[in-house]
């Protein structure tokens, strides 16, 4: 990871030597994506995925034949459901509650990654592209369902959760897709990509399990743009 990382720092910092035969391209896209957590704490579950989208500018920087590094300004929207117990005062006596959470996150993401493409075949040029993405925390929200042992339930619908989010979080960037040219330098792209999250996005203290919580925020995007 930090091997991977380290490459692309150096090669984007290495931009302004490098032979400037090519250039800078801007595109805009907006991706609708699926999310989930990946648990590392006992006890701590995968619920369900949330359904978010994202939206922003993609900049391009072709520094040679097939090979360039691209990046932009995202705003991000994922989230995902967790399961998890929850210490609680029930009747005069210490309980454990399940707590059931939908959480919706909201950041700032500055994607950085290495772009592969192919020459054009017929219009389209393929792409794979890989690297990082830092999201820096803007909002974070969760509808909250509590189980008690006695079998009601407490509701409480869009909570702020900001202060027990992470304000960091970092993933691997992987995605491939292709791009379909209109003539000159447009084009429509089209792509699909994995963010691997692999910061801890939990902040809070639990009693009721054995260690502090952890859990990764992971996503499937669809990316639907326009490359000028």
């Amino acid at each position: 990871m930090k091997k991977a990382t380290s490459f692309l720092i150096i090669v984007l910092l290495s931009l302004p030597v490098m032979a400037n035969d090519f250039g800078f391209r801007f595109g805009l896209k907006v991706s609708p994506n699926i999310a989930w957590f990946r648990t590392e704490t006992r006890f701590y579950e995968n619920d369900g995925v949330g359904l978010g989208y994202s939206y922003g500018l993609i900049v391009d920087y072709e520094f040679a034949e097939n090979y360039a590094i691209t990046t932009g300004l995202n705003i991000l929207q994922t989230g995902g459901k967790l399961t998890y117990p929850l210490n609680v005062i029930e009747n005069g006596n210490l309980e454990q509650a399940q707590m059931h959470r939908d959480h919706r996150y909201r950041h700032i993401e500055i994607p950085l990654a290495l772009k592969l493409r192919t020459v054009e075949v017929g219009y389209i040029t393929y792409y794979g592209k890989f690297g990082v993405g830092l999201g820096f925390l803007t909002s974070a929200f969760a509808d909250e369902e509590l189980r008690l042992p006695s079998g009601s339930k407490k509701i409480e619908p869009q909570v702020d959760i900001h202060d027990e989010t992470s304000f960091l979080r970092a993933g691997l960037v992987l995605g491939a897709g292709a791009e379909y040219n209109f003539g000159g330098l447009t084009s429509l792209l089209i792509g699909l990509t994995f963010h691997n999250g692999f910061s801890n996005i939990l902040e809070q203290q639990n009693d009721a399990v054995p260690h502090t919580p952890s859990a990764h925020n992971l996503y499937l995007e669809l990316t639907l743009g326009v490359m000028f």
